[in-house]
């Protein structure tokens, strides 16, 4: 244990001695010094007990602040625990019995004795004389022990309306949140900065100069972030947990922060986290050899596995299925038993019903015949029963490995299964004419879902996007998502993460943090969409903290603070998923965009979304850019019908060749970052159409408008994106420019959209 740390540990052992798990204000103002805080000059005095006139001037002002002490009076401002008073001993006496009479009455009859009882005393802290500029002045600053990441930070707007006010302002304006593990000192300002309170008091505000200096801010968050970490469920520096810990508000004091009221809850509950023999996912995704279970010879889910499988290019001779009665099915070799089966396997995949994977468990840890296992079964953790299913093969798989037997890892529950282009094998339980997928598509990425039908949707949604590895995640009986980050972390195949999540396992939220960081410090990226975003335990809590910053917004600021890319929406998974695999390797220069399109309304529309200040501005055309527009269209004497200017709008006239002449000449423009092709497809001067009856277009001609826009796509490493906004007879255009790797979308709108948020995450 740190030194620095004992006298609040005497604090908290002192408090729990007593019977409690929340700390008195004057603990709290013991916490605070000792992480290195000022407080004000108080005192305390016990209840019965009296203020000397002494002890009174000693505070330095001629009023004072009376507050109760109780540790069922949390909120004191709400039931009137709080007065002022001149800092005279009649006086102080004189408000401490009416506060007492106040508090109690305001309590329920039932509890009304019960709350006198507990009232320790009050506290006499000096009235504060502080720099009140109005909204602004003061800040909230807490931490919260999140079940997912350990503490997180929070620090923004405070006050009694701190909820209020922060419902209504900006997302990124109100508080920042962090987690206490991952905040580097280097970066505490950058996160500070965006706030409304940091320019009103940090900042220069209408000719005033800041009422307090920037690193006064950062020092204060730092310290908390020292007391969150050391008290933190993950560490062992310290015995007790720090819950919550909040000074709401902090208010301005000649240049310094002081605390005006804080609170503070506590346990002894330190994460049990169990770590999971990570390196054996190699096994998992690379086996050598396979083994099935619950195959039938009719066509059931573990027969169109193995289909699966033999399809996916993995040598029926290193596969063997345990199926009592028969030698071999579909080329691969059976065996009775599990024990049976001639050696250890890498991987085996379990596709018997819930209640018999426990056996079958059992008996590959027994027999060490399996090093890794896709557990597919259902309802393990589901239905009535299904959780104590779930228990005992984690409590299998525990003693398994604390005794040293081969123990696999596992995959699943629930899953959909696994498919590996490296270990040649799938192992969904799809068949492949319902999920078909073209031999040619491939991509950098590795995809990670909690949910299989979030996986496979994506995968028939976007069949040319083929991830390296598919994983499909279950109920996360072992194995989790950050096993997968961390082992594959370092696999330079994969350029790419994107992760579904649900939900985690207790403190795996942290790991899942930390494997994130080190992938975008690299300079990879990963991509994140989380579902099940109900606010957790905000009955529970004693804080303003956990009420500004909800499960949802602590799972965004976190996986955001590690580099992660979270998206709000399917649109922008989805866009994403395109963006980050074909635009991978090109530059953001800057924010400077070039609009085209055949038609007056898409240039409206786009010029609508370019986005508030600072996310994309038309780009202005050099002289030569104008030139070289006007001889494209001349041929067809449009360049007598418009003026070049952005967006570009070359009308319904243009043919393939005028349409992309324009598009390359101001995508070329040195003064242009980026640029959104928009097409509408229905003019007869383009081909645009597959081949067919009725008329004489090919989209795939050489020289049509697929042709052009792709040697313009693969000419640049400008960020660019197609819109084409049409109907489904034009879905073989859009799917033909997709196969080549070229993002398309299907609004103006959203197309805008998709490039202001990929300019804004990569120029950071």
């Amino acid at each position: 244990m740190k030194t620095a740390w004992v006298r609040t540990v005497r604090v908290l052992e002192k408090a729990e001695k007593d019977g409690r798990n929340v700390l008195l204000e004057p603990e709290v103002y013991e916490i605070l010094k000792d992480a290195g805080l000022p407080t004000p000059r108080h005192l305390f005095v016990p209840a019965g007990g009296k203020a000397g006139r002494r002890e009174l001037r000693a505070l330095g002002t001629a009023e004072v602040v009376v507050k109760i002490v109780s540790p069922l009076v949390i909120h004191k401002s709400d039931v009137g625990g709080v007065a002022f008073a001149k800092a005279e001993p009649a006086a102080v006496g004189k408000a401490c019995a009416a506060m007492l009479r106040t508090v109690v009455a305001r309590s329920r009859p039932a509890e009304r004795k019960t709350v006198r009882g507990s009232v320790r005393g009050f506290l006499i802290v000096e009235k504060v004389a502080f720099e009140n500029v109005g909204f602004g002045s003061e800040i909230l600053v807490g931490l919260r022990n999140s079940q997912d990441f350990g503490p997180v930070l929070t620090m923004g707007s405070g006050g009694l309306d701190v909820e209020y006010m922060n419902a209504r302002l900006k997302e990124g304006r109100a508080v920042a949140i962090a987690s206490a593990h991952l905040l580097d000192a280097a970066k505490a300002k950058d996160l500070l900065e965006p706030l409304t309170f940091y320019g009103k008091l940090a900042a220069e505000f209408r000719g005033r100069k800041g009422l307090v200096s920037p690193q006064v801010l950062v020092d204060t968050l730092l310290r908390f972030r020292d007391l969150a970490a050391a008290f933190s469920s993950f560490s062992a520096a310290t015995p007790f947990v720090l819950e919550e810990a909040e000074v709401n508000p902090f208010v301005v004091r000649r240049g310094r922060l002081v605390p005006l009221d804080g609170v503070c809850r506590f346990s002894r509950a330190k994460a049990a986290v169990s770590a999971r023999p990570v390196e054996a996912v190699g096994h998992l995704l690379k086996p050598g050899s396979i083994g099935l279970i619950g195959v039938s010879e009719k066509m059931n889910i573990g027969h169109v596995i193995l289909n699966n499988i033999l399809k996916g290019g993995f040598p029926p001779a290193n596969v063997v299925v345990v199926k009592p009665g028969l030698e071999s099915i579909e080329g691969c070799p059976c065996v009775p038993s599990v024990e049976a089966m001639p050696g250890t396997v890498d991987l085996f995949v379990l596709t018997l019903g819930a209640d018999q994977c426990y056996d079958v468990m059992k008996d590959l840890v027994d027999h060490g015949k399996a090093r890794s296992v896709i557990l597919i079964a259902g309802g393990m953790g589901e239905k009535e029963g299904g959780a104590s299913i779930e228990n005992r093969i984690r409590d299998l798989l525990v003693e398994g490995r604390r005794t040293g037997r081969t123990t696999p890892v596992v995959n699943g529950g629930n899953c959909l299964g696994i498919v590996s282009k490296p270990g040649l094998y799938d192992t969904l339980f799809i068949p492949d004419y319902k999920l078909p997928r073209p031999k040619s598509a491939g991509s950098a990425m590795a995809m990670i879902s909690q949910s299989g039908a979030f996986m496979i949707c994506r995968m028939s949604k976007m069949p040319s996007l083929e991830p390296v590895y598919s994983v499909s995640l279950g109920n996360q009986i072992d194995l989790t998502a950050s096993d997968y980050l961390e082992f594959l972390k370092d696999d330079p195949a994969i350029r790419t993460f994107c992760v579904y999540m649900e939900g985690f396992k207790p403190g795996d939220g942290l790991a899942f943090a930390r494997a994130i960081r080190a992938i975008t410090a690299s300079g990879r990226n990963v991509l994140v969409y989380k579902a099940g975003r109900s606010p957790e335990g905000r009955s529970a809590t004693s804080s303003h903290t956990a009420s500004v910053a909800g499960d949802y917004g602590v799972f965004k600021a976190v996986c955001a603070q590690a580099g992660a890319i979270v998206a709000d929406d399917l649109f922008e998974f989805e866009s994403f998923m395109k963006g980050l695999a074909w635009l991978e390797g090109r530059t953001v220069g800057g924010r400077r965009v070039g609009l085209i399109s055949n038609a007056g309304f898409e240039c409206v529309m786009m010029a609508d979304n370019l986005g508030e200040a600072g996310r994309l501005e038309l780009a202005r055309f050099a002289a030569e850019t104008h030139e070289r527009i006007l001889a494209g269209l001349r041929p067809l004497g449009i360049d007598r019908l418009l003026d070049v200017h952005n967006p570009l709008d070359v009308t319904p006239v243009a043919d393939d060749a005028a349409f992309a002449a324009s598009a390359r000449a101001f995508i070329e423009d040195p003064g242009v970052d980026c640029a959104v092709i928009s097409n509408v497809p229905l003019t007869k001067a383009q081909q645009t159409l597959p081949a067919g009856a009725g008329h004489g277009e090919d989209l795939a001609r050489p020289g049509a408008f697929a042709s052009r826009t792709i040697e313009i796509f693969l000419s640049t490493r400008k960020p660019v994106v197609v819109n084409i906004d049409s109907g489904p007879l034009y879905d073989p255009l859009a799917d033909h420019l997709e196969r080549s790797g070229v993002p398309v979308f299907r609004r103006a709108d959203e197309a805008l959209r998709f490039l202001r948020m990929y300019v804004d995450r990569m120029s950071r």
